[in-house]
């Protein structure tokens, strides 16, 4: 049979002060022992929150009288409506208790009053009456923060020195900027490069000292995959280089500066090794083949001078700022 939460409340007081009877306990300085157990299904109240109950319909504190020492043991079950099986000892005088309800709160709140009459029922009747504390509410979830997606270009600014050897008579030095832009798995970059070496060949046969000089500017335009991973970028490239390759004679009749176009095509290889999240260290090896190989040649003396060979090497090294 159920019962409203109302009922089962005055019922329980009923059945308590019955037990009780006129043995109401004395106060002294030594409190009794208490001793209680709970046993609920999951989403009941706890044993704390019964506790904490019971606490509140006495004034705050639970202190049993000496002399009425108190074992209580509640046993809530669900069947078709909750039912509580609880058995008290109140100073020795065992009691049994069978009460149904609709929720397993209201067997709690009902489980709580029972044990606090017994032991104190005036403190009931002056506590009874005030308002159960609300709980808190839980803090609010704050909300995480967007992460910020990595970004899938970069671009490049970078200086560097480069070595050449084909594009003069012997090796060429020089220095050059570029700038460029880098995805995960690829990057282009234009470089330019102007040689610091005036290179000099003997030419025979010719007067005694005659010589020929020259100098070599070039821009180059890279396209390389990205085969590495974080902190090592390395992979293939396909090049292009345009230049200017100047010449003249020294100590020879007739000089005339010579200047003539450098466009070769070529390929090879890269690699890039991180200093950071902005800084790396970046190196180029390719080999070019020239499309045009022009004569140098100088006036009234037999023989050429130079001419470019079928392919050539580049290899360059510097430093790069990504952003």
């Amino acid at each position: 049979m159920n019962r409203s939460p109302t009922t089962v409340l005055g019922l329980s007081a009923v059945l308590s002060l019955t037990v009780l009877g006129n043995a109401r306990p004395v106060h002294a300085n030594e409190p009794g022992a208490f001793t209680f157990s709970w046993q609920a299904p999951a989403g009941c109240p706890s044993r704390d929150e019964v506790n904490a109950e019971i606490a509140r319909l006495l004034g705050g504190t639970i202190r049993v009288p000496q002399g009425g020492d108190i074992k209580a043991r509640a046993v809530v079950s669900r069947g078709l409506t909750w039912a509580l099986a609880m058995e008290t000892e109140l100073a020795g005088r065992p009691g049994r208790r069978s009460i149904e309800a609709a929720s397993c709160q209201d067997l709690a709140d009902a489980t709580a009053l029972i044990i606090a009459l017994m032991i104190d029922p005036d403190a009931v009747a002056a506590h009874a009456t005030q308002p159960r504390p609300v709980a808190p509410p839980p803090p609010a979830e704050t909300a995480p923060a967007p992460q910020q997606r990595p970004r899938t270009m970069q671009y490049l600014v970078g200086i560097h020195a480069a070595g050449s050897q084909g594009t003069l008579p012997s090796v060429d030095v020089g220095l050059g900027g570029g700038i460029g832009l880098a995805g995960r798995l690829w990057r282009v970059e234009l470089r330019g490069t102007y040689g610091l070496r005036r290179d000099q060949k003997a030419m025979a046969p010719a007067p005694p000292g005659a010589y020929g000089q020259f100098n070599f500017a070039a821009a180059a335009l890279a396209g390389c995959f990205n085969l590495g991973r974080e902190g090592l970028a390395f992979g293939p490239c396909a090049d292009a280089e345009l230049g200017v390759v100047s010449a003249k004679g020294v100590n020879v009749s007739q000089s005339l500066p010579a200047d003539t176009t450098w466009l070769a095509l070529g390929g090879g290889v890269y690699a890039a090794v991180s200093l950071g999240h902005h800084l790396s260290l970046p190196l180029h090896l390719d080999v070019l083949a020239p499309l045009r190989r022009s004569e140098f040649v100088v006036k009234g003396v037999p023989g050429r001078v130079f001419q470019a060979p079928v392919v050539g090497g580049r290899i360059s090294v510097g430093i790069e700022l990504h952003f």
